[in-house]
């Protein structure tokens, strides 16, 4: 049976087992959080949404364009020919072949728009693909590493946890019963040490003498009046 002098040993294989279940609690949180490369993943693929928005319209001004040309093209060869002599008709095909230059210029105007936003999207979506491939690439190797480290910590801790039971079984009950309960009261501390001048390390404050004596002659539990932790006399 262990004695309460010995308590202190407890404490620090729980203060491991607390640290490596922080730890642990840490990497797979960090194994879940995938927003930098989903953000980025997000960025890109709009921008690339965006671009296939534009070729749409873009196909339907450069074929629009094309059309005119080539009307605009045989209304002059037949103006050129000679082939048309009826004043009528020699001015629709004139009044026609201005309409298509107007037309034709408002819808290049339109085209070099596109091309214009087309060519700002490409920029963008070549500088998100590079981020994003930069950012996959090194959540990768960050996956990698916390997966390893995840592993060992999972590995490790069973152990510690199977021999905390063990020592634990080896202290009296109504000790380990008001350490647990403080323990849990004050953020994983059942027991601190106090020193030569009587000063709990747990909450910094001077313990009376008559206590003091108590802890160093190991006569029992004695709780410290402020923090109520197990003192230890280290």
């Amino acid at each position: 049976m262990r004695s309460v002098r010995q308590l202190y040993d407890l404490q620090l294989l729980d203060w491991d087992i607390q640290n490596l279940e922080e730890e642990l609690s840490d990497v797979r949180a960090k194994l879940a959080d995938d927003t930098a490369r989903m953000s980025a993943r997000r960025r890109l693929d709009a921008l690339e949404a965006r671009l296939q928005e534009l070729a749409s319209p873009r196909r339907q001004s450069e074929h629009a364009i094309q059309q005119m040309e080539q009307r605009a093209s045989a209304i002059e060869g037949r103006l050129y020919s000679g082939a048309v002599t009826n004043p009528r008709e020699l001015e629709a095909y004139q009044d026609e072949r201005a309409m298509l230059v107007r037309n034709q210029r408002a819808e290049e105007d339109r085209l070099l728009d596109l091309m214009v936003e087309m060519e700002d999207v490409q920029e963008r979506r070549d500088e998100a693909r590079t981020t994003f491939e930069k950012i996959d690439v090194e959540r990768s190797g960050e996956v990698s590493e916390l997966t390893s480290r995840e592993d060992a910590l999972s590995s490790e801790l069973p152990g510690l946890e199977t021999r905390r039971q063990s020592i634990s079984a080896e202290y009296p009950p109504n000790v380990m019963a008001v350490y647990e309960t403080v323990r849990r009261a004050r953020g994983g501390q059942g027991a601190a040490l106090v020193d030569r001048r009587g000063l709990c390390q747990g909450c910094r404050l001077t313990i009376p003498n008559a206590e003091l004596s108590r802890v160093r002659s190991g006569d029992g539990i004695v709780q410290c009046g402020s923090c109520s932790r197990i003192l230890i006399y280290g």
